[in-house]
Order: structure tokens, then C-alpha cells, then sequence
């Protein structure tokens, strides 16, 4: 049990360190917390039989090292099935009516706190009978809340099965050792705990540095990006500030200089191109420093279709001169707490990506919809598409497949992932070589707190 131990208390803080902000990621790390605890009184118990047998411990280091593992048998009966169903109504709030996911923390508090101020059991570290009156089903709670949560995106589909692969099994084979096999006499099963926890931790570990773990490796991930916005952000203000100092100084003398020409038409034309070459120079300065300020969002109701609606009449004659037909299902029920303008830049963003990886023509559907997690807006081509190498690198700053190409800094989808980001939603892109790319906005969901902060 040693080996249950570390595991579980390693999982559990790994999941505090890396997203502790997640109310979801806490319980768990509260459940697998309890579980070590559990293994911990049984490492305890085998460390007092073999002191008492070599003769390395007295009455009183006995007794005290019998209250700690009694504690740790206590914490871990009680806090698994409780820390599992806070676990199961915070991960899917969304099937619980209203607020009521708040409330489950405090009331189901009542039977645990109420154990505890029974008498201990002489033989055994708990009640069996009493305890499973109210631990099974919150057990089977759980495990009913974990099971009938629904996703919209592939990703998050897989990630859901993963979580339910390295959770269920352990929880499972704990709910029958440790809970229901006690009232049938049977006892001291929970040695068998370890198998499930091991493949627990093995599936935990390859999720968090393949694909994340409850948005574990998002938020890692998020972090390095926002951090790397922050320094471009800052790293574009001074450039864009000194350069355009310097751009006014030779607009300046080359209209000057232009003036004194006069006739000489030869000259004229050379000041015309300085004069060219200093406005491209700071339209490109100014497009990198637009893209890369810290966004400033006015966020509000609004309706998702005339949102995509505008900005596809933007890119129709585009499209129509590549010979893409454009496809529409625009749900007009789909609202979203966004920034409109700002939505509308990002929508456009993905819309000539779309275009540009169709040079030979292709299909662009764009749809807009309506779901009880939030809008979404998905924007799906038949172009070249993205090689796996390219796709996890898409939304990072200046990193660009478009290599050449005037005006193109590699910002788009950088400054799309930010918008999202920083408006609680989530920016998915998914994308096969020569199938095409479908890149998808997911809006929260419009409720009356998030509308309250308007």
C-alpha cells in the first residue's frame, strides 16, 4: 500500500499545483487525497506491527501512532464518497437544477460530521452498516453525475473518456472492498485497491502530457501563451512607438524633398517610392502592434448569426472568385455574452484562412449554434489542411504556414484564442492534411450572474 500511498498523494498534488482554481479539479484532488489516506493507515498499521515485534516502540508511541492511523482510516471512509459527489456535481454542474451544485458541499457534510460524533468502533475502524447507508449512494451519485455528462467538441469527448477510464475503475473497486464486501463480513479487501490505482495513475500520467487531464495541460499551455502575448505585447508598444517616430521624419523630408524637385521627374519618382516604402512600413508596424495590444473587451448580448452573416457578405465576391461555394446553418437562437466587434475581426480571421487554403476552389460551411453549454460558431473548409506537426503551434504568436505572404504576421489565430480566452470561451481547432480544417467557437452560456456583470 505503500505504493497507493505516493501515487495518489503525488496525483493529488499535481492536480492543485497545475489548476487549482478549477473547483472540478479540487475535488478530485480532494478524492485521491482521502484514497492515500486510506492507504496511509494501512502503511501505519504494518509500521506498529513491526516496532511492537522488534520491541522499537512503548505504550505511549504506540497509542499515539494508533490515533494518527485511526484519523487516516476516518478521513479516508468519510471523505472519499463525499469528496467524490462534490466531485461528480461540480463536474457537471449543468445537469443539476439552478445553484444547487453550490449547496451539495454543505449538506452532504451532514452524515460524515454526524459519524463522527458517534462512538468508535471496537473492532473495526468504522460502522459498516451506518456508513454505508449514506456512502453508497453518494458513491452511485457520483458515479451517475461523471457518466451522464455530455460534450459538444471530439476533444472534450475524449477527454471525458479518459477521466472516466483512470476515475471509475478505482472508485469502482474501492466502492465494492472498502464499502460493500464489509457487510457481507468479509474484510481487509482493500489490499486489492492498488491494481486500480496503478492503472489510475498510468492513465492520469498520459493524459496530462498527451492530451490534459480536467485542462490540466490547457492551462499549462495557456499560461506560456498568454505569457508570450504579454512580452509581444509589450515588445510591439516600444517598436511601434520609435519606428513611427522615425517613418513621420522621412514622409516629412521626402514630401519636402519632393516639392523642391520640381521638373525633375526621374527624382520624383524615387521620393515616390521612399514615400511608398515608409507608408507600407508603418501600416505593417501598426497591424503587428493592433494585433498584439492587451484587448480591451465591451462585452454584451448579442446574437451570433448577423455576426457571421456579415462578415461571410465580407469575403463573398472573394470566395466567389476562387470558385468556393459557401455553405450556410445559422441557427438564429444562438446568443452569446461577447465583445461584437471584436468577434467579428476573429470570425473574419478563420473565414480567409478558410479561403486561403481553398486557391483551387472547395466548399466553406459555416454553421451557428444553439446548445445548452453555450453558442457555437463552427467554420469547416475542404482545403489543404494542417499537418499534426503545425496544429498544436497554429494559435502561438507569428508561427505561420503561410510563409511569403504580404501582410501575414501569424497573428490571426493567436489573437482568436486570446479573444476566447479572455471572454470564457474556448477556441477548438481540428484538421486533417487534405481534408480541410474546422475551426470552432464555443461562447459560454448567457445567465443571469454573467449578465449581471454587463
Amino acid at each position: 500500500m505503500l505504493f497507493a500511498w505516493i501515487v495518489l498523494w503525488v496525483a493529488s498534488g499535481l492536480l492543485l499545483i497545475a489548476n487549482r482554481r478549477a473547483s472540478a479539479v479540487r475535488w478530485l484532488s480532494l478524492v485521491a487525497f482521502c484514497g492515500g489516506t486510506g492507504a496511509l493507515a494501512s502503511v501505519l498499521e504494518g509500521w506498529i506491527a513491526g516496532m511492537l515485534w522488534n520491541g522499537n516502540i512503548d505504550a505511549a508511541g504506540e497509542g499515539t501512532l494508533r490515533i494518527v492511523q485511526r484519523a487516516c482510516s476516518l478521513c479516508s471512509y468519510y471523505g472519499l464518497p463525499y469528496g467524490f459527489l462534490c466531485f461528480g456535481a461540480s463536474y457537471n454542474r449543468d445537469l443539476l437544477p439552478g445553484g444547487v451544485y453550490r449547496w451539495i458541499p454543505v449538506a452532504a457534510l451532514v452524515p460524515p460530521l454526524g459519524m463522527l460524533l458517534l462512538p468508535l468502533a471496537e473492532d473495526y475502524p468504522v460502522h459498516y452498516g451506518l456508513l454505508a447507508v449514506w456512502a453508497l449512494p453518494y458513491c452511485a451519485a457520483g458515479i451517475v453525475l461523471l457518466a451522464a455528462k455530455r460534450f459538444m467538441h471530439p476533444a472534450e469527448r475524449r477527454a471525458h473518456a479518459l477521466l472516466l477510464l483512470a476515475v471509475l475503475p478505482a472508485v469502482l473497486v474501492a466502492l465494492t472492498m472498502n464499502y460493500a464486501l464489509p457487510l457481507f463480513g468479509l474484510y481487509r479487501l482493500w489490499v486489492y485497491n492498488v491494481w486500480p490505482i496503478a492503472f489510475a495513475f498510468v492513465i492520469f500520467l498520459f493524459s496530462l502530457f498527451n492530451f490534459g487531464f480536467l485542462g490540466v495541460q490547457l492551462l499549462i499551455e495557456k499560461r506560456q501563451l498568454d505569457y508570450s502575448l504579454r512580452a509581444i505585447t509589450s515588445g510591439t508598444a516600444m517598436l511601434n512607438h520609435a519606428i513611427k517616430n522615425d517613418i513621420g521624419k522621412i514622409k516629412l523630408f521626402a514630401d519636402k524633398m519632393a516639392r523642391e524637385a520640381g521638373e525633375r521627374t526621374e527624382l520624383r519618382t524615387d521620393l515616390n517610392v521612399v514615400h511608398t516604402a515608409a507608408l507600407h512600413i508603418e501600416t505593417m508596424i501598426r497591424s503587428v502592434h493592433e494585433r498584439t495590444q492587451e484587448l480591451r473587451l465591451q462585452p454584451q448580448e448579442a446574437s451570433l448569426a448577423p455576426l457571421v452573416r456579415s462578415q461571410l457578405a465580407a469575403i463573398a465576391a472573394q470566395a466567389a472568385d476562387k470558385r468556393i461555394a459557401i455553405r450556410e446553418q445559422l441557427d438564429e437562437e444562438a446568443s452569446a455574452l461577447t465583445d461584437p466587434e471584436q468577434t467579428k475581426e476573429a470570425i473574419h480571421n478563420v473565414l480567409q484562412n478558410a479561403i486561403d487554403a481553398m486557391p483551387d476552389g472547395g466548399q466553406l460551411t459555416v454553421s451557428v449554434l444553439a446548445g445548452r453549454h453555450g453558442g457555437t460558431i463552427e467554420i469547416r473548409d475542404t482545403g489543404t489542411g494542417i499537418a499534426k506537426a503545425h496544429l498544436r503551434k497554429v494559435t502561438e504568436p507569428f508561427f505561420t504556414t503561410k510563409s511569403g505572404k504580404a501582410m501575414n504576421f501569424g497573428l490571426g489565430l493567436a489573437y482568436c484564442y486570446q479573444l476566447m480566452s479572455r471572454q470564457g470561451g474556448e477556441l477548438r481547432i481540428s484538421s486533417e492534411p487534405g481534408a480541410g480544417t474546422t475551426v470552432r467557437f464555443h461562447f459560454r452560456k448567457l445567465t443571469k450572474r454573467s449578465l449581471r456583470k454587463l
